[in-house]
């Protein structure tokens, strides 16, 4: 280490050695002339009394002092065994002191004695550093936070309290060019980084220099090493300003956990290259998933306008995780048309590599651009899911060619693209190749060390378990997503939220919407508005509507789904989930007619005409929002015209169907159940009704009985219905909560009470006997009779009391 000045250079650096400080280091000097170590080292700071040390030393043992490297061989002034070489080395000169005889006590650096290693191995050697040299430990006493008990600085501010000038100077040009590479490169990061460097990120060699800088540095217990005083560090910054950085400084300061100032410092340079390969080096495009959004934020910020594909990729996901799709495809758009262009980087250079072509527009999932590297093309990819589009062949090619471009070591990139596959995996209902998918996942993002990243995939696997009614299945996965979050360095507060959904949807799946219910109505505004994988949003719209309406009626329901509906960056696919989804609400509030109207006008493929003219084509349903929109219509049927041989039909082939869900075959089940007793198949009837109530009991999963309360609760109410299989089936407690849907005592015959459903819509008489396929005058006749038994004159007071007898869903 360097030595040489031993004051500031200045005049009022005078009284370095007063009456205290000179007894310290007489004290020392007597010790080291009495040892017996073979060789003893005195290498510290300049500016620690090094010099003054080694002449007293000098005068307790008779010996002279060398100012050069003596030759050999040679023998130690003074006579006997005792005698000592006493060297004050020059700064560009470097000893073996092997083959000096007697002791040896020397000032120099570690780096300019040969072998220094073999003799600290066998112990021949007594090392003098900062810590013997400096002034005592005392962050109260007046002045400490400039000069950190550096006795040059201390003996300086004595004289000139007010003159931080000189110490900068000092510094800058006595200091830090004197300083081994990695004890400069340790100051100058010190320097720079805003929070200071983290000790598990160090390489051994960095970590030795910062024990020797010490006690003007110390250790945490946060684990990052840091200067010791405020007033010091800032002159240190200023003086590091004017020097020259080292190669591995802005590595460092990135490593150690600082990125946005390792990039910073090294822009500020003028080292771009250095500062993106700080930015690849902590994680690219997923530096916002290692180290929280602020970092990527102030790491763009440093980066402005950079065009270069790591910082593009960052941006968009830093936009995408804010929730604003929408911008982050404007993003990349710009990102792939300057690859079109030739001029990716600015500099009209191509780099990455690529196959296919393709434009770079931000909603496609198609093949990438030659030149697109693979971050954009992951990003591309990404899109597509976040947009919630249908993945085509396109989009599970470039997956497979990403997949074979990216090294099996380059663990961040690789979990990303298994983590985008698995997300279209779970929406397909590929549930064994999303297993297979998130495990891989897992494994990357646990090699890459990325707890946050290793959430989600914990995140994604309960919801296939949720998915395929196994709630008991997700708790596990619940509790491994909550060590990933407990072990991510920043906080996550919609992540936080995640786990609340996800804990309630498990509660909600065993027939306890409480949670669920108090979810939706008390944190969906901070969650919907945040980072929202499509698979999780639509669990959160379905569960939280099913519980609202469960436990706060139709209205609650409603206005959930309204709060959805203006998401702005929801896609039509995703408007159309809220529709369907308001549809299965005003089905099983029976307002029907509304539901039909409804049906009747979302714009998809699967209208009334398909639906009235479907058979075994029902069977060969494959797309997922085709097949939601198939189950609403025959939904519908089943609570319209449950009597119709055609609907049984229709719902036996539905049944047959290898795509559908675990959910949705229980859900055409329980349809089938009340078809056939309204047909007067009790037996059947009772036969599908236990079989549903009890695979759903051995899942541990009552959602869907509960769901089709519609459906169920009138089945369980009938008495024809109690015999046989049904004699101690597994009811849902939930059933019994009433609600939307729940059986209803009351005086009206069935169609009394169709007749007072639609009543209740606002429909006029003629819309009744079009609802219902009667007469008018048997719509006049029902009205008497429901009038009569309500005892109300008009069509008003009839629903008002129906309201008030608990008779009509609110």
């Amino acid at each position: 280490m360097p030595h040489g000045p031993e004051t500031i250079d200045t005049p009022h650096a005078a009284g370095l050695i007063g009456d205290a400080r000179r007894h310290r280091l007489g004290a020392l000097a007597e010790d080291i002339a009495a040892d017996t170590a073979r060789i003893t080292l005195i290498d510290a700071l300049p500016g620690t009394g090094k010099t003054t040390l080694l002449e007293l030393i000098a005068a307790r043992t008779g010996a002279a002092i060398e100012r050069h490297a003596p030759a050999v061989p040679a023998r130690a002034s003074g006579s006997g065994d005792g005698a000592a070489w006493l060297i004050d080395l020059p700064a560009d000169a470097r000893i073996d002191l092997a083959t000096l005889r007697g002791r040896v006590i020397v000032v120099a650096a570690a780096h300019q004695i040969q072998g220094y290693a073999r003799l600290r191995v066998y112990g021949h050697l007594r090392e003098i550093a900062n810590a013997d040299l400096f002034h005592a430990v005392d962050t109260a006493a007046p002045g400490f936070g400039d000069s950190c008990g550096w006795p040059a600085l201390v003996a300086h501010f004595r004289a000139r309290p007010d003159d931080r000038a000189s110490v900068v100077a000092f510094l800058r040009d006595t200091v830090l060019p004197g300083l081994s590479d990695e004890a400069r490169t340790a100051m100058q990061a010190l320097a720079r980084s805003g929070r200071g460097l983290r000790d598990a990120a160090l390489p051994a060699s960095l970590r030795a220099a910062l024990a020797w800088l010490r006690p003007l540095v110390a250790p945490g217990h946060d684990g990052f090493w840091t200067l010791r005083g405020a007033g010091f560090a800032a002159m240190l910054r200023e003086a590091a300003r004017d020097t020259p950085d080292t190669p591995a400084l802005h590595r460092v300061i990135g490593d150690a956990g600082d990125t946005p100032s390792a990039v910073h410092a090294a822009l500020a340079a003028g080292h771009r290259r250095r500062a993106l390969a700080v930015l690849e080096r902590a994680g690219g495009m997923m530096l916002g998933h290692l180290q929280g959004p602020a970092e990527a934020r102030a790491v763009l910020d440093a980066f402005g306008d950079d065009p270069a594909p790591g910082v593009a990729a960052l941006r968009i996901m830093t936009a995408m995780k804010a929730g604003q799709s929408g911008h982050a495809g404007r993003l990349l758009d710009a990102a792939c048309s300057g690859y079109a262009r030739g001029r990716p980087d600015g500099s009209g250079t191509r780099t990455g590599t690529g196959s296919g072509t393709g434009s770079g527009t931000g909603s496609g999932t198609g093949s990438a651009a030659p030149a697109l590297p693979p971050e954009l093309r992951l990003i591309r990819l990404l899109m597509g899911i976040y947009s919630d589009r249908p993945l085509d062949t396109a989009f599970h090619s470039e997956y497979f060619a990403l997949l074979a471009e990216v090294a099996p070591d380059t663990h961040l990139l690789r979990g990303a693209i298994y983590n985008v596959a698995l997300d279209a995996q779970i929406r397909a209902g590929r549930q064994g190749e999303a297993q297979a998918t998130a495990r891989r996942a897992l494994e990357h993002y646990r090699a890459a060390g990325a707890p946050y990243l290793a959430f989600y995939i914990h995140v994604h696997i309960a919801l296939m378990h949720l998915l395929a009614g196994a709630p008991r299945a997700a708790e596990p996965e619940l509790q491994g997503a909550e060590r990933e979050l407990g072990a991510t360095p920043f906080e996550t507060p919609q992540d936080d939220r995640f786990l609340r959904l996800l804990h309630a949807q498990v509660a909600y799946e065993q027939g306890q919407p409480d949670a669920m219910a108090a979810f939706a109505e008390n944190a969906f505004d901070d969650f919907a508005f945040g980072e929202l994988w499509p698979s999780i949003a639509s669990m959160a719209l379905a569960f939280g509507a099913e519980a609202l309406l469960l436990l706060r009626g139709t209205d609650a329901a409603l206005r959930y789904l309204e709060g959805w509906r203006v998401q702005m960056w929801r896609t039509r696919r995703f408007r159309l989930l809220i529709e369907q989804r308001e549809v299965l609400i005003l089905q099983s509030a029976r307002r029907w007619r509304e539901a039909r109207l409804k049906l009747d006008a979302m714009a998809t493929r699967i209208g009334r005409i398909w639906i009235a003219s479907a058979g075994e084509n029902l069977a060969d349903l494959r797309d997922p929002e085709d097949m939601a929109q198939a189950l609403l219509w025959l939904r519908q049927s089943a609570l319209e015209r449950p009597r119709d041989r055609a609907l049984a039909d229709r719902l036996s082939h539905a049944a047959r169907n290898p795509h559908l869900s675990w959910r949705q075959a229980r859900c055409i089940a329980l349809w089938q159940a009340w078809a056939a007793r309204r047909r007067g198949k009790v037996a059947e009837a009772r036969r599908l009704l236990a079989d549903t109530l009890g695979a759903c009991a051995a899942r541990h999963c009552a959602a869907p009985a509960i769901e089709e309360r519609v459906f169920v609760a009138p089945l369980l109410a009938d008495p024809r219905m109690r015999g046989g299989p049904m004699a101690g089936a597994p009811v849902p407690a939930a059933l019994r909560r009433g609600g939307p849907g729940t059986a209803r005592d009351g005086p009206l015959s069935r169609q009394e009470t169709r007749a007072l459903d639609l009543l209740a819509e606002g429909c006029s008489n003629k819309d009744i006997a079009r609802e219902m396929a009667i007469s008018l005058p048997t719509v006049k006749f029902h009205l008497r009779n429901i009038y009569a038994k309500l005892g109300a004159r008009d069509r008003r007071a009839a629903v008002a009391e129906a309201r008030a007898r608990g008779l009509l869903g609110n």
